[in-house]
């Protein structure tokens, strides 16, 4: 078995948990790969690290899948979760992925200003992978659902300009 899925078994709690994860991940990457050839961004981009990135950006989200994707309360540190995971595990590049797509990337700022019990610091997509990866995200729940790009501004504007506007920055390159 391919090493990230291995990954993802290791700290999957539940068939039914790897499952969602694992097709979540297909998913993102599936919609990744639109982007790059859409945009032409073949010679740009790191094919290793989307291909990794996509498959085990949400492995901190296992600690919070119970019964078919019911998520608990704090579930936005699944990202920072899952970055720790990673770094443990070997993959460097790849717990960045994990940390820098929550929302459209949260900055320290919004952090502070919204009490948002994460850590102190900037957690933004920098790379054009996290980029490509954050954005694509938007588009798919764990339960399988296909988000529109209206239906995700939507959204957006209800976490805040700052957050609206950084998804409307990764809509211009990508969408």
């Amino acid at each position: 078995m391919n090493i990230y899925f291995e990954l993802l078994k290791k700290y999957s709690n539940s068939v039914e948990d790897f499952e969602i994860i694992v097709n979540h991940g297909l998913d993102i990457l599936g919609e990744s790969l639109k982007i790059i050839q859409r945009k032409k961004l073949y010679k740009e981009v790191d094919f290793d690290l989307i291909v990794s990135g996509c498959i085990l950006h949400d492995i901190g989200t296992f600690k919070y899948l119970k019964n078919f994707n019911k998520f608990q309360k704090n579930y936005i540190d699944h990202g920072i979760i899952g970055g720790k995971i990673l770094r443990e595990e070997g993959f460097k590049k790849e717990a960045l992925v994990a940390e820098r797509h929550i929302g459209s990337g949260l900055s320290m700022n919004y952090i502070i200003k919204n009490n948002i019990p994460l850590p102190k610091k900037d957690f933004l997509p920098i790379s054009l992978e996290e980029k490509i990866i954050c954005y694509a995200d938007k588009f798919y729940s764990k339960s399988g659902k296909i988000d529109t790009l209206e239906s995700i501004k939507k959204e957006m504007k209800g976490f805040g300009k700052e957050p609206f506007e950084r998804f409307l920055e990764l809509e211009k390159m990508f969408g």
